[in-house]
């Protein structure tokens, strides 16, 4: 799911959607291009560039500047494999909203009616389901884009909002906190306690924002 080239957007989207773009790519199994921009600082300095120009702003206590590492990538990696993909019986953080309470498939399905809803769908060959985190930051990333382009060309862009309030409001804010409570418990490595904290944050954030625009009024889809 990736929007379309060459449309204008306002500061403000951009800004949110550079933010679940970064997001989405940190939270995918870590490659070692990844790693190297983690190390250099450059990650960190492009969440903190996309906060400072959020409209919904990010608590002052966010923790940006630990997105760094001093580890080598065997470790940064098996950090990532400790954490969110293996465990006796799951991995102790899944990345699946669908496995942190409630019916994983009709989680799915939730998932995938907001997706295609919008002419959205899993690309051929994804690796991910609906329900993981990267998919779902992918899909406010091209909410966050499209509302952005409508509102330059001077569209109404109630009904985007209020699908991005939605969404976030049944997805990625309603499982998101569950698994930020639980990895404390997993004494995780600086750098993914930092990122699942600004990750938390951002989310929240951005919910109150779209709910501010909406009003609270407006029906789901």
């Amino acid at each position: 799911m990736r929007p379309a080239a060459g449309m204008e957007i306002d500061a403000g989207s951009a800004s949110r959607f550079e933010m679940y773009r970064l997001l989405a790519g940190a939270l995918e199994f870590p490659s070692r291009a990844f790693h190297e921009r983690v190390v250099r600082g450059a990650f960190r300095a492009d969440v903190a560039a996309a906060a400072g120009g959020l409209p919904c702003g990010l608590a002052e206590a966010s923790p940006i500047e630990a997105l760094i590492t001093e580890e080598e990538y065997g470790a940064f990696q098996g950090e990532y494999i400790r954490l969110f993909d293996v465990g006796t019986v799951r991995p102790p953080c899944p990345l699946y909203g669908g496995e942190w309470g409630g019916a994983r498939r009709a989680t799915m399905e939730d998932a995938l009616r907001f997706y295609g809803f919008f002419g959205m769908k899993m690309n051929e060959g994804a690796r991910e389901l609906p329900d993981h985190v990267t998919v779902q930051l992918e899909f406010m990333e091209v909410m966050a884009f499209t509302e952005g382009a409508a509102r330059t060309r001077g569209e109404d862009v109630g009904p985007l909002v209020r699908a991005e309030r939605d969404f976030l409001a049944r997805h990625l804010a309603k499982w998101w906190p569950l698994l930020r409570r639980k990895i404390g418990g997993q004494r995780p490595s600086a750098f993914y306690d930092a990122l699942t904290a600004v990750t938390h944050d951002f989310i929240a954030a951005d919910l109150r924002y779209v709910r501010a625009l909406s009003d609270g009024e407006g029906d789901a889809i």
